[in-house]
This record gives C-alpha cells, sequence and structure tokens, in this order.
C-alpha cells in the first residue's frame, strides 16, 4: 500500500486520495478544488457519513438529508495557526459546494455512517483546543469532532506543529483492541506555512508485529499521509508552522484511545 500521496496541486477538480474498502478499510479521503471550470459540485455521500475541512476561499455548503435541507457559509480562512470550520454531514445526503469568492480547497473524509444523524457546523469558538507536550514537542491539538457531534465513526481535528519542533510524541497508535487501546485508522493531511516548508513523518509498527514496517516520508504542503496502522510522530523544519488535519476511524469510536510506544513513553514522566 502506497502511504504517502504527494499533493494533487492547484488545478480545479476532485481528487481521490484514498477510498474506504480499497486503500483503507474504514476512510475514504477525497481534495477538492474549486474555482474556474469547477466552481461548484454536487456529489452523494450514499452510505458514508462526511467531514468537510475547509481552507483557501470562502464555500456554501448546502445538503439535503432524511431530515430535510441545510445550509451553511465558511468564510475565507484566515490562518493555518487557528482553528477554523469543520462540517459534518450525514449518510445519505446530497451535498452541494460552491466557491463563493474565488478559488477553494475543501477536503473531505467519509467512513460508515446510520440514519437519523443531522448535519452540524463546528465554528472556531466551539472548537476544543488544548496545548500538549512540553519543550521542543509542545503542540496544540484542536479537536472538532469528537463527542460533541452525533457521528457514528469519524473523529477529525488538526494539530498545529511549532517551527522546528514535534508533535503525535511520544509516538502512539490505535491498531489493536487492548487495554485502553481501540483499532482506528486515520489520514494526516498536511500544510506548511511558509508554504515552502517541510515535515517528516515516521509510521512504523512494533518489532514484534506478525507484518511489521518503517516508513519515513518527507511531507510538504498538501500532501496526505495514509495510517492503517502503527506509531506515527511529526516533525516540523525550522520557522515554519506545520498544520496537520487528522481524521480517525474504525469499528469503534473512541477518542484518545490509544497506546504510547513504550520505549519513549517515559517522556511524559
Amino acid at each position: 500500500m502506497k502511504l504517502h500521496i504527494k499533493s494533487p496541486g492547484e488545478a480545479p477538480g476532485v481528487y481521490p486520495i484514498a477510498r474506504r474498502g480499497k486503500e483503507l478499510r474504514h476512510l475514504s479521503f477525497t481534495v477538492i478544488e474549486l474555482g474556474g471550470r469547477l466552481r461548484s459540485l454536487t456529489l452523494e455521500s450514499s452510505e458514508e457519513e462526511l467531514v468537510l475541512d475547509f481552507y483557501t476561499g470562502p464555500v456554501r455548503v448546502g445538503v439535503e438529508y432524511s431530515g430535510g435541507t441545510w445550509t451553511a457559509e465558511i468564510g475565507q480562512r484566515p490562518s493555518l495557526r487557528e482553528p477554523w470550520s469543520m462540517v459534518y454531514l450525514p449518510a445519505g445526503s446530497k451535498v452541494s459546494l460552491e466557491a463563493l469568492d474565488g478559488p477553494s480547497r475543501v477536503v473531505m473524509a467519509g467512513a460508515a455512517g446510520k440514519p437519523g444523524a443531522r448535519p452540524a457546523v463546528v465554528p472556531p469558538e466551539k472548537v476544543i483546543a488544548k496545548e500538549v507536550g512540553r519543550d521542543n514537542w509542545t503542540r496544540t491539538v484542536y479537536t472538532h469532532i469528537a463527542d460533541n457531534v452525533d457521528a457514528a465513526r469519524l473523529i477529525a481535528g488538526e494539530t498545529v506543529s511549532r517551527p522546528g519542533g514535534w508533535s503525535s510524541f511520544p509516538p502512539h497508535k490505535h491498531d489493536r483492541l487492548a487495554q485502553g487501546e481501540v483499532p482506528m485508522e486515520e489520514v494526516y493531511y498536511f500544510q506548511v506555512d511558509p508554504r515552502q516548508g517541510f515535515g517528516f513523518i515516521r509510521v512504523y509498527t512494533d518489532a514484534d508485529d506478525p507484518e511489521p514496517f518503517d516508513y519515513a516520508f518527507a511531507v510538504e504542503h498538501g500532501d496526505t499521509v495514509l495510517i492503517p496502522r502503527g506509531y506515527h510522530p511529526v516533525a516540523c523544519c525550522p520557522a515554519h508552522t506545520l498544520n496537520y488535519a487528522w481524521f480517525l476511524a474504525g469499528e469503534a469510536r473512541a477518542y484518545g484511545a490509544w497506546r504510547d510506544d513504550p520505549r519513549h513513553a517515559w517522556i511524559k514522566q
């Protein structure tokens, strides 16, 4: 499986990065570039619930679902360092996206949904913000979609790594059903400010894993990394800020149900 997918660029289009049941078992992920010949787009969510995250340009979101119709307008994102809105959409939705003023980037994660859920927008003032770590592994974690939204499987948010700092550290994983750990896949979608910067991510398993692997990737603006299992720490180059959106889904839905790499867990003491 290819875990590191380079940015598809900024030309108008719909760019499927991962398909549920193909590249990943529980998650799908798509990058949508609105503008030019693709100022608006209509799609069916089918059996998937969706989470939308927004980057360049204001966007109008319209939804027809079992409970009626719903509309939200997401404004121009001012910064990658601060939280912005995410939108949750239930399975069985007909979704319309419209760029309101120039090019707009929307990323979309999907997972198996449930009947009866309602659309929801989580604005910046409702996002749960938490400073995690210390020293050069301090980062800000923004949780948008968790127990505050009646989703079936999806959990979502963003992490902002400081210049030259580490995040997702100590390395953690969520790929086994064990005490304090629930199997969930994850997608990281990276943005860098200034955008010529880069970061690194290592994705690796325990040595005794029946199918062990150990990969390291240099990630740039617009890149995606798929995390089917294993630990996944991240580092940011100096003088830049690394923002990555994260999307989780599995058989169960439990934010924080992960296990730290025992070789590195001592750093939290």
